[in-house]
């Protein structure tokens, strides 16, 4: 009685050996696990690979096996080069838009500060203070500095639209 149990599963341990055969690692395609799997169906109901009969279309197919990975094959390379081509356009169009914003920035810096001068300027008349005078003198100095970067900005704006036009 013991060793009728201990063997109690051996038909289905045996499905799984079966089935071992059949899966081959790194199968990525559902397509192909099918193909298989119905491959040993028909041969296991035929008991045997040499019973199996081997038609004309299985011979034109097995013939054209080779025409159908070639062109699966490039259609996956060509699918990889466009996702390429993409990211690269995508991170092109991204560092454009970090320089738009930038420039933005720097402009409104340069409206704000413009605007700040005139206030101390303002100040220092209605205050006669001096020291307003020197803050509004030094704002424009800012301002200058800002302007050179922005027009930096604007430059490096052009080549980058045209190296996306050239994508």
């Amino acid at each position: 009685m013991l060793l009728v149990r201990s063997h109690g599963y051996a038909t289905v341990e045996r499905g799984f050996s079966i089935n071992k055969e059949v899966v081959v690692e790194n199968q990525h395609d559902v397509k192909s696990l099918v193909a298989r799997r119905l491959i040993k169906d028909h041969i296991h109901v035929v008991k045997g690979v040499g019973n199996v009969d081997i038609s004309r279309s299985m011979i034109i197919s097995v013939r054209g096996a080779r025409a159908r990975y070639m062109n699966d094959f490039s259609m996956k390379r060509d699918k990889q080069e466009q996702e390429k081509k993409a990211q690269k356009r995508k991170a092109e169009e991204d560092k454009l838009s970090e320089l738009q914003n930038s420039c933005k920035r720097l402009k409104t810096d340069i409206t704000q500060l413009t605007e700040n001068a005139k206030m101390m300027y303002d100040k220092s008349e209605l205050t006669g203070s001096v020291s307003f005078v020197t803050h509004g003198n030094a704002m424009p100095r800012s301002v200058e500095e800002k302007q050179k970067q922005v027009d930096k900005l604007l430059k490096d704006m052009d080549e980058q639209q045209l190296v996306l036009k050239q994508m």
